[in-house]
């Protein structure tokens, strides 16, 4: 699954971010001006934008990793602004891990929960507006391909430490159900902990560069065991990587990018009919694209 940062006017953020928090607050999410997406909005006015304006072309450093990760988190809650679960949803419980997603700062502190909750609503997001239908409930969501449902289990990965843990969390949610399932890991966190920024020559280059990201992660920190330990309920794995970049040009001031990829790694014996059904579910995904609002 691939998604690029929509080539866009640097003008536009600001308005789509209000277009999107207004839309999910006549929804009845209570979202306030305080929000991590107000404070990174206000912060790429008055540097970004304003950077432009007055052809200074330069920020601080710490400011570029505001930027950077604000812009990331930009085009997930884009996607999840979209999600007609999202907006249309009742159960309380979802409602306030939803919710939780607009607090926090604009760099992650040591509340992880509004990442998470964005990791885990952002990729139902991306299954939902890839045309599967998509359900809100336990394990964290369920979707349905060719008249059967499946369940995922999302985790955020916050470091290399707890791979096995979180995989075996995941596993315990899904058994408890009857539907064949995939434990969804996103390996963020540890690819930002080793790379804060990335700098491309090319936009398209980046798609390459989250593919080899995503191999080279599970070559050096999973284990065999990750895998072939597995229930038979348990089709495969969903490796996520989405990472924010510096685009260097010729321009004077630095351009922003966003790349996200989805890897399905099947679980089960190779040729197989179950294997088969991943490749093909992974390759549904693909049909996914950014729709902006405004």
């Amino acid at each position: 699954m691939r998604i690029y940062g929509k080539s866009q006017s640097v003008f536009d953020v600001p308005i789509n971010i209000n277009i999107s928090l207004n839309l999910l607050r006549m929804y009845g999410y209570k979202i306030d001006k305080f929000s991590r997406f107000e404070l990174f909005k206000n912060k790429f006015d008055s540097h970004y934008i304003k950077s432009i304006l007055n052809k200074q072309y330069s920020v601080e450093d710490s400011i570029k990793h505001e930027l950077l990760y604000g812009y990331k988190d930009y085009w997930e809650m884009l996607t999840i602004s979209q999600s007609t679960n999202i907006l249309f949803v009742t159960d309380k419980g979802i409602k306030d891990e939803i919710k939780n997603i607009f607090s926090g700062g604009v760099l992650e502190g040591k509340d992880s929960r509004p990442w998470d909750y964005q990791f885990q609503y952002h990729l139902s997001s991306l299954f939902e507006q890839s045309g599967l239908k998509v359900k809100l409930q336990e394990p964290d969501y369920v979707f349905e391909y060719r008249g059967r449902e499946y369940s995922v289990a999302a985790k955020r990965l916050n470091s290399k430490n707890n791979i096995q843990a979180n995989i075996e969390k995941a596993e315990k949610q899904i058994k408890q159900f009857d539907n064949y399932g995939f434990i969804a890991l996103s390996l963020d966190k540890i690819f930002k902990e080793a790379n804060p920024i990335v700098r491309l020559t090319n936009p398209e280059s980046s798609i390459r560069r989250a593919n080899e990201i995503i191999q080279n992660i599970i070559r050096e920190d999973f284990l065999e065991g990750y895998f072939g330990r597995r229930t038979d309920q348990i089709l495969g794995i969903i490796a996520s990587i989405s990472f924010p970049y510096f685009l260097d040009s010729d321009k004077p001031l630095f351009e922003l990018g966003y790349s996200s990829y989805l890897m399905f790694l099947p679980i089960q014996p190779p040729g197989t009919a179950k294997w088969n059904e991943v490749i093909e579910i992974g390759e549904k995904l693909q049909n996914f694209k950014i729709h902006i609002t405004g």
